[in-house]
């Protein structure tokens, strides 16, 4: 029996989410092959037509100055060897299920040229890149998601290079304006794009935003279902949150503890795939000598560049995660048996030198009573049962901390600090009076968390999934490319990175 999932019906969701005239015509404007961005495209699409709707469909993964993170075979390399890419077979199984070969859409803009300049004559740090804009829009922010050879880390003393600069940029400035002109020559009323956050689906979305068309975004779904698909942003926590307590609130209260709480005892075991990167060095139940104190704080570090770019007011929280650690610390430190123990996240393993380097200097400063490495073996589960209060600059853990009963306190952005199982502190003045408090948030809180993470989204209704994991639409299969065609493909790729170094 299929698992519920958050969503009963797509097309519920998008007259839900569209009005009939937005619906008139779809863009979807795709720049990667990855299979699960692919196959959502395909069932939303498939849904919309269906429905009654146009479909426009643009598969540009392989048009763009610069390719996109989730590119993987070149088009001309695959028609050389006779071995179509993953878009191209979605882009014709969508055809067979009856949508017009009509409804395929090059860029429009022959000879395009930035309808804006893109000046960038030289290398730039992050925070210069991040103030970059096109026609107004965030431009300089998904720049910074392109892939590169060489390590890119966080500290604004690196300095991206010109040449790899320059050509996102102008990248950006091609989604941007043939996705603008496409709206305009074909009456577009809505576009759907993976994800928001890199490239071109930024630059995409941006120029649907300009011209006051809808955007819908779609992306991995939960554990136990397909995909996602929201018409927010799909980084907008804010929104997420409101709809973990309304998935908590409209769950049969028989299975909503059991399915939610299922996530954490997988995280808890050391069972969670997506979780072994950061578990697989760890011992399970391994602990520290609780040290003879009062009240033992724990900080878990965030890993600084999956939160950098996140477009948030960051007045609002209490600075820099190195800022915060020292106020922390500072904290601790004032009161009579109170003790820290800072567990830097494992992620630093494989993280560049320099943001390591920076990080450590900052534990240094802050001079916790303990500081577990990156590659301690302690296990963060065991380790956060120890803790009195657990302190977070919008791990993880803090959610796992709350669903343990535990105290939490967010000083960072987190996707979990409007569930009421955790303190947002701002200030120091509130951390402060936070550090005062041992009584845990809402348990149900917590728990709505990890039923999201399970059944967040929908499940396919035309695509198929395979028992191996593929994908398919109306029989035919969304096979990638023969190994030999991904091969020379990746080597074309690395030889166009390393020229941008």
């Amino acid at each position: 029996m299929e698992a519920r999932a958050e969503h009963d019906s797509l097309e519920v969701f998008l007259k839900a989410s569209l009005t009939d005239e937005q619906r008139g015509n779809v863009l979807f404007v795709s720049f990667t092959q990855w299979d699960f961005a692919l196959a959502a495209l395909a069932d939303t699409a498939t849904c919309l037509h269906q429905m009654g709707s146009e479909v426009t469909l643009g598969f540009w993964t392989n048009k763009t100055p610069m390719h996109d993170t989730g590119w993987s075979v070149n088009d001309k390399v695959a028609k050389l060897f006779a071995s179509p890419a993953r878009d191209q077979r979605v882009r014709d199984a969508l055809i067979d299920i009856g949508i017009p070969k009509s409804s395929l859409a090059n860029p429009p803009i022959s000879g395009w040229r930035p309808a804006q300049p893109v000046p960038i004559t030289r290398a730039m740090n992050r925070s210069e890149i991040k103030a970059l804009t096109y026609f107004g829009s965030p431009m300089g922010r998904a720049m910074l998601q392109v892939r590169t050879l060489t390590e890119t880390p966080v500290t604004d003393a690196y300095y991206w290079p010109e040449r790899l600069l320059r050509l996102a940029a102008t990248s950006y400035a091609f989604a941007y304006d043939q996705t603008t002109e496409l709206i305009k020559a074909r009456g577009v009323t809505a576009v759907a794009v993976y994800n928001g956050r890199f490239l071109h689906d930024r630059a995409a979305s941006a120029a649907a935003q300009a011209l006051g068309i809808p955007v819908l975004y779609y992306d991995t779904g939960g554990i136990d279902t397909d995909f996602d698909l929201t018409d927010s942003v799909t980084h907008d926590w804010t929104d997420l949150q409101r709809r973990m307590l309304k998935l908590y609130e409209q769950w049969p209260e028989g299975q909503r503890d059991e399915v939610g709480g299922s996530w954490f005892q997988e995280r808890l075991n050391h069972t969670a795939a997506d979780n072994a990167l950061f578990t697989e060095a760890q011992v399970i139940g391994s602990s520290i000598d609780r040290p003879d104190a009062d009240c033992l704080v724990v900080y878990f570090s965030s890993s600084g560049d999956e939160i950098a770019e996140l477009e948030l007011d960051w007045d609002q929280f209490i600075g820099t995660q190195p800022e915060a650690l020292k106020f922390l610390a500072d904290e601790c430190r004032k009161r009579d048996g109170y003790q820290l123990v800072v567990r830097s996240h494992p992620h630093k393993r494989r993280k560049p030198k320099q943001d390591v380097i920076e990080w450590l200097e900052a534990v240094d400063v802050a001079n916790p009573d303990i500081h577990l490495d990156p590659h301690s073996p302690v296990d963060s589960y065991a380790l956060m049962r120890q803790a009195d209060i657990v302190v977070t600059y919008g791990s993880t853990t803090g959610v796992e901390a709350a669903f343990a009963g535990k105290r939490v306190i967010v000083l960072g952005p987190s996707a979990y600090d409007q569930l009421g199982c955790a303190t947002l502190a701002g200030t120091q003045v509130e951390l402060s009076t936070a550090l005062d408090d041992r009584d845990p948030g809402s348990w149900p809180g917590a728990v709505s968390y990890g039923l999201m993470m399970r059944r967040r989204g929908f499940h396919f209704e035309f695509v198929k999934r395979g028992p191996d994991n593929s994908f398919n639409l109306g029989g035919r299969a969304f096979a990638d490319s023969r190994q030999s065609v991904r091969h020379l493909s990746h080597l074309l790729g690395r030889i166009q990175r390393w020229n941008l170094r």
